[in-house]
């Protein structure tokens, strides 16, 4: 996943170009908060925001678009908290629970905004285009926490590191998938599962290099 917009957003670069396209992304984010993005129209946004439907396409060259630029914050929460997981000290499961702990948290604060980017994936190929490369970026650092530890003797060879990491991050965004569609779920026993399926993936078993002794059954 990672953010971006199409067509002619900011083309402009005027203080008055600006706020309207603030404008749109506001309301967009606003009507997302209670309706789904397929029962958006253009003309509900711009007539909301008191701006042109030509205006609006002078932005974005459709909702699906417009709703890529949302994404960057989550990219960033994503970013910030696979680097955590890479650097930070501590047992592995214990940072990859605390990892995806941390996703959930902000994922179902925004579940209006990752349910409209899950919609907008699936029509619009841009934006399966960006959700990709988000992937690979987000993937890149846990391929190189793969090769460093399989280098150091802590994890043994196995499947392609890079394969690997993307195949961990899938994990998780199925999990974040579940619980923006259903914010009440318990999570516990998702991030539970998760969790052991990145430390048996990456580790072979769980260890007491990578668990607390007896922290698990």
């Amino acid at each position: 996943m990672s953010a971006g917009g199409t067509g002619g957003e900011g083309s402009n670069g005027s203080p008055r170009g600006d706020r309207r396209r603030e404008a749109l992304l506001a309301e967009l984010d606003r009507q997302l908060r209670t309706t789904k993005l397929d029962d958006i129209s253009v003309a509900d946004l711009t007539d909301a925001a008191g701006i042109t439907r030509s205006a609006f396409y002078f932005y974005f060259d459709s909702k699906a678009a417009a709703v890529t630029v949302l994404l960057s914050s989550i990219q960033a929460t994503a970013a910030k908290s696979n680097d955590m997981l890479v650097n930070s000290d501590g047992r592995f499961r214990s940072r990859v629970s605390a990892t995806l702990s941390r996703l959930a948290d902000r994922m179902v604060d925004n579940a209006h905004v990752y349910r409209a980017l899950l919609t907008a994936r699936t029509t619009h190929e841009p934006m399966r285009r960006l959700w990709d490369e988000g992937r690979a970026e987000l993937a890149a650092p846990i391929a190189e926490y793969i090769r460093s530890e399989r280098a150091a003797g802590r994890a043994p060879d196995g499947a392609d590191a890079d394969s690997l990491a993307t195949a961990l991050i899938q994990i998780n965004e199925s999990v974040l998938e579940h619980l923006v569609y259903d914010p009440g779920a318990d999570r516990e026993p998702m991030i539970a599962t998760a969790s052991d399926l990145w430390v048996r993936a990456i580790y072979g078993r769980p260890d007491p290099s990578v668990d607390n002794p007896g922290e698990h059954s």
